[in-house]
Parts: structure tokens; C-alpha cells; sequence
């Protein structure tokens, strides 16, 4: 009987050593392996994030809220320029509205939705799963072991506003870009850790050329 309660506490004890080193090599492994896949992770999910925001301020959005109303242009007697201001409420519209699509779009990852992804923006349920063995960093060894899935939450809400770029264009004309500036915060969510990204994008809306009073005197020559 003591021979078999011996055995018995041997056998345990290996047991209890094999799974404190199993514990132990996990670590390690996971210490190792971490970084490498959340960094593929977060790459990964911003350049997804991006597609969909880029293709949620589409020309039939855009359209829809009278972006050619934007400019108003304030003019002198002689038809010289006097200022140039946008709209503030089209400015709101056009931004809520991208708004509004951008994140509605950016819930179907949180929520998901790969078939609707698939079919809006072509982007499918294989971008949201890493295979683990990129950790070796060796393109032999990329796609080998298990694959480690990716989710992505949405923290607070989408903002948009109007950032504007004038630029001289010819004589006493400038040219007046609008682009919408896009940021968004999110959490990327692996099964073992998760981390915080940022993402800002611009998308050009609308271009538009003020012409001022062309002088009568132009590098050095008289203009009839």
C-alpha cells in the first residue's frame, strides 16, 4: 500500500513539474509571439479601416448634400474677391452624414458581418484571422500553425470635419481644395491581448477655382 501511495506521489509530482514547465514555455512563446501578431494585427485592420472609410464617402453621398453650394464667394465693386467662406450648414450635413456612413460601415467588422463586407466593400472573413506562424518572420513559415482571429470595436464615434488647401493657380486665381478629414478610434482584439489605434484619413470632396480681377499690369507688360 505505501509502495502505491509512493508511485502515486511520484506520479503526481511529474505531472504537477510538466505543467508548471507547459506553463512556463507558454509564456515564453506568447511573450515572443505577441508583439509580432498584434503588430500584423493593427497594420492589417488599418489598411481594412481604410478601405471601407475611403468607400463610404462615395459620389452619391456626396451628391445628396449640395457640396458645389459650399463656396461663398463675396464679391467688391470691381469684381475683385473680397472673401471666400463655406456654408456652415452643409459643412454639418456633409459632415454627418460621412459620419454616420463610416461608422455604420466599421460596425459590421464589430459585429461580424462578413457577408455584407464581402459584398459592399470586397473585403472577406480571411483578412480577420493572423496566421501564427508570421511570428517567425519568415514568408516559408507565414501561413503555418493555428490562425489567431482579429476583431476590431469602434471607441466613441467617427468624427469628420472640412480641412481646406488654397493654392495660387495662374494670374490672381487661386484654387480651393476641400477635403474631409476622417478620424477614428479602435480597439484591435485578439484572443490573448488587445491594443488601441488611430486612424485619420482625407478624402478630397471638392475643388473649386476662384477667379479674381485679372490686373492690368502683369510682369512688367500692359494687359489690353
Amino acid at each position: 500500500m505505501r509502495k502505491i501511495k509512493k508511485k502515486l506521489g511520484i506520479f503526481l509530482l511529474i505531472i504537477i513539474i510538466i505543467i508548471i514547465i507547459a506553463i512556463i514555455i507558454l509564456k515564453i512563446i506568447n511573450k515572443k509571439i505577441t508583439p509580432v501578431v498584434m503588430e500584423y494585427s493593427i497594420s492589417e485592420m488599418k489598411r481594412v479601416a481604410s478601405i471601407i472609410i475611403n468607400r463610404s464617402v462615395n459620389s452619391d453621398l456626396l451628391s445628396k448634400n449640395d457640396v458645389d453650394k459650399l463656396f461663398i464667394v463675396t464679391r467688391g465693386s470691381n469684381d475683385e474677391v473680397i472673401t471666400v467662406t463655406l456654408d456652415s450648414v452643409i459643412v454639418n450635413k456633409i459632415t454627418d452624414s460621412i459620419s454616420d456612413a463610416c461608422e455604420d460601415n466599421l460596425r459590421l467588422i464589430e459585429e461580424e458581418k462578413y457577408s455584407e463586407l464581402k459584398k459592399k466593400f470586397n473585403i472577406g472573413e480571411e483578412y480577420f484571422w493572423v496566421p501564427s506562424g508570421i511570428a517567425f518572420h519568415n514568408t516559408l513559415f507565414s501561413n503555418i500553425g493555428p490562425k489567431i482571429p482579429i476583431n476590431l470595436k469602434i471607441v466613441g464615434n467617427v468624427t469628420s470635419g472640412i480641412v481646406t488647401d488654397v493654392k495660387e493657380y495662374g494670374i490672381n486665381n487661386s484654387l480651393v481644395t476641400l477635403s474631409v478629414e476622417i478620424k477614428v478610434e479602435m480597439m484591435v482584439i485578439l484572443p490573448f491581448s488587445s491594443d488601441y489605434v488611430s486612424i485619420t484619413n482625407y478624402i478630397p470632396i471638392a475643388i473649386k477655382l476662384i477667379q479674381g480681377k485679372v490686373p492690368q499690369v502683369y510682369g512688367g507688360s500692359l494687359i489690353n
